[in-house]
């Protein structure tokens, strides 16, 4: 549906289910009164680029709308778990109000508190950031968080997520990259037995999740898929985002080796996200071909 005039938007992708404006309206105005947010709406900044809410930036509050109801009660799980971290050396999107609701459309809208900071430029950082980064998040035990966490393979499946990659996503690739392709779902599969101590993992510790602000990292958003699992989850994404030179000498060779097999899956993540998702055919093909690309080199 169109944007209200008058309205910034931040279109960064498109396709993804769009609630009703009128039900957006009015859930962010409640939220923003329970937070105590006088925002008029013509300052309101909207962000549509996420698959499971939406974003409206206002003051001091950043409100999450979720698209579905599905997406509904993950939003609520995920800033339950937000809000259950201990204090941590930077910024957390903590709920500024209890979450409002629209009982017809099943939808909930969330102000937090919004952090604030921009994302690294890709293809750098610094490695002492990058490694109080991850002490950070080690420091937490996940045990307390349990109820609250996300599967460790919430983005591709969850628990049938290396079924979906192995039975589904495999077959669907040319036979000069099946082979390969199949590889490296053993190897995933085989990593969850090489680690005898999950911990926290955010999940997508990369882009526009990780906000810096004067050489350190100020906030971290979008907890979604933090889970109990491999720490290789998290380097693997910053190694992604800032390149390994910034990466390999702060985590041991173990673990490095883990990432890199953690990375060599990332096309048949995203292949399985389109297909769970029931995302549209050209999204599918789109997958299929880049991990055909990838597998058949």
């Amino acid at each position: 549906m169109p944007v209200p005039v008058g309205r910034r938007v931040d279109h960064v992708y498109t396709d993804f289910v769009t609630p009703d404006d009128g039900v957006v309206d009015d859930l962010v105005h409640r939220a923003l009164h329970a937070a105590a947010e006088h925002v008029p709406t013509r300052d309101w900044r909207r962000v549509e680029h996420g698959s499971a809410n939406l974003v409206v930036l206002a003051g001091h509050a950043a409100v999450r709308v979720a698209r579905t109801p599905t997406a509904t009660r993950e939003a609520l799980r995920a800033q339950a778990l937000v809000d259950a971290l201990p204090p941590l050396p930077f910024d957390l999107p903590l709920s500024l109000a209890p979450a409002e609701h629209d009982s017809e459309s099943g939808l909930i809208a969330i102000a937090q508190r919004r952090v604030h900071g921009v994302p690294h430029p890709s293809g750098s950082g610094d490695p002492r950031a990058l490694r109080k980064l991850l002490d950070a998040l080690r420091s937490v035990s996940p045990v307390a968080l349990r109820p609250h966490l996300a599967h460790r393979h919430a983005f591709f499946g969850g628990v049938e997520g290396l079924t979906v990659m192995a039975d589904r996503a495999v077959p669907m690739l040319t036979l000069a990259a099946q082979n390969r392709a199949r590889q490296v779902v053993d190897t995933l599969a085989g990593l969850e037995s090489d680690v005898a101590a999950p911990v926290l993992a955010h999940g997508d510790l990369a882009g526009s999740n990780v906000l810096w602000s004067e050489g350190r990292v100020r906030g971290v958003i979008d907890w979604d898929l933090a889970a109990e699992c491999d720490e290789a989850s998290d380097v693997a994404a910053l190694a992604t985002w800032h390149g390994w030179d910034a990466v390999t000498s702060i985590v041991p060779p173990e673990v490095e080796r883990r990432a890199r097999a953690v990375i060599d899956s990332y096309p048949l993540q995203l292949l399985c996200f389109a297909i769970v998702g029931a995302r549209p055919q050209h999204e599918v093909e789109r997958a299929v071909a880049r991990a055909d690309a990838l597998y058949s080199a």
